[in-house]
């Protein structure tokens, strides 16, 4: 059996072990998914576990999809530049690094919006989800902005890539479309607003990375009577096929894997 480990700290409910794995039943295939709450020394010794075959793959989460970069022999140029992995693999020779969330933040979106060319698409958060969802509007054709609580991270990565910096939301002039929040803000149980009420006015669509239950954010996308309301799990399941296929080199039984997106959700609430 190829093992498979999901790691984070901390590592609260994760949606890609139920699926994953009754995808894997489903289909046959002699593999398993667990997940690891693992603090940084342990991180090092689950990273020396995957480099020696011991562990087929390991799909990071927060904190680890920036570190576990450095773990890889091969990263194709989107990972290097985002710097941020969520699926590493080992073929046999060497460990190589993908990332499915720019993937999951493109497809979840384009699934409302067509088009996103001209779009004014602004993040939330300077971590891997945020960085990977501003690289993929970007690569489609949308003028893309960042704000971070941490200036210096969201600057660092908009010179990087040539996005615009905003330093404060508050005074900001922009007139964004597409307003997507991926800080770990909405995992709280005490939350706090984060988007002005004028960022509103022309949203079209708003979009959290968090899955398994509402947002402040969502809520004020609602009550703003924004069109489009993505909670994560649409985002997980846009990411989750390819990764799927890459993993097995099969197609995704999508329709079963959606299912036991909905069924682990209803468990977890």
């Amino acid at each position: 059996m190829k093992n498979y480990w999901i790691i984070g700290h901390p590592l609260k409910f994760c949606l890609a072990m139920p699926v994953m794995n009754g995808a894997f039943k489903e289909l046959g295939i002699d593999a398993h998914f667990e997940t690891k709450d693992l603090n940084k020394e342990q991180f090092e010794e689950a990273m020396q576990k995957l480099k020696s075959g011991e562990l087929a793959g390991i799909m990071p989460t927060a904190p680890y999809k920036t570190p576990s970069v450095n773990a890889a022999d091969e990263i194709n140029e989107r990972v290097k530049v985002i710097n941020s992995t969520n699926l590493l693999i080992n073929n046999g020779d060497k460990v190589k690094a993908y990332n499915f969330d720019w993937y999951g933040a493109l497809g979840a979106i384009e699934s409302f919006i067509e088009d996103l060319k001209g779009k004014q698409v602004h993040v939330i958060g300077a971590g891997g989800a945020a960085r990977s969802a501003a690289y993929a509007c970007q690569s489609a054709g949308a003028k893309v902005s960042i704000w971070n609580r941490t200036p210096e991270r969201a600057k660092a990565f908009a010179e990087e890539i040539g996005i615009e910096w905003v330093e404060d939301m508050r005074t900001w002039g922009g007139n964004p479309n597409v307003i997507i929040n991926a800080t770990s803000i909405s995992s709280n149980d005490s939350q706090s607003t984060l988007v002005p009420f004028q960022l509103w006015k022309d949203v079209e669509l708003a979009m959290d990375a968090v899955y398994g239950k509402t947002s402040l954010f969502l809520e004020e996308a609602k009550a703003m009577n924004v069109a489009h309301i993505l909670s994560g799990e649409v985002w997980f399941l846009k990411q989750i096929v390819p990764m799927f296929m890459q993993i097995t080199g099969q197609e995704a039984p999508i329709e079963l894997m959606e299912k036991l997106c909905h069924e682990a959700k209803e468990i977890k609430s």
